[in-house]
């Protein structure tokens, strides 16, 4: 994968999986007082559309992705890149333990509907602070390797607006 592909993965991979983040947060954050059956529905399925993104993203980074044209351009990166590697088992690992959990609420349930919420919370900033390390990394190759793909990563103004937008040329 060459570098810029690398960096119009990650910027359609953020944007995807933060988008279902966002919507995950937005239902997690507040649970109902009265009927809970359809809250209940809507955050084990919101859990389970993140999930399988970031499922879908770690495979794809480990598999053919770019942590491995990180280690060919910068080979003493690799303990940088050995500790990416093991936080996407513990996020593999978050993430079972946390769906097993919401998929075992019931709507009943008070204690464990706002623990699971906490879960998902807490896990949600753990997915954001392991994608800015990531993101890191890979601006920091890209500074060092390829200046002229770390310029499509600059701020561009579209359309006289004041909207930044990260742009492919």
């Amino acid at each position: 994968m060459s570098m810029k592909d690398v960096v119009r993965w990650l910027r359609d991979e953020h944007d995807n999986t933060h988008e279902i983040a966002a919507r995950l947060r937005s239902t997690a954050v507040k649970p109902p007082r009265g009927n809970r059956s359809i809250w209940v529905e809507q955050l084990r399925s919101g859990f389970d559309d993140f999930a399988a993104c970031v499922r879908q993203n770690i495979s794809a980074e480990e598999n053919g992705g770019y942590l491995q044209p990180i280690l060919d351009i910068q080979p003493a990166l690799a303990p940088q890149v050995d500790l990416l590697r093991h936080e996407h088992e513990e996020l593999v690992h978050m993430i079972d333990n946390v769906q097993r959990a919401v998929h075992q609420l019931a709507p009943t349930d008070n204690l464990l509907l706002r623990d699971c919420c906490k879960r998902i919370e807490s896990l949600l900033s753990w997915h954001e602070r392991h994608a800015e390390h990531e993101n890191h990394i890979v601006l920091y190759v890209l500074s060092k390797a390829a200046p002229e793909v770390a310029r499509m990563t600059q701020p561009t103004r579209q359309h006289d607006t004041s909207d930044e937008r990260l742009q492919a040329p």
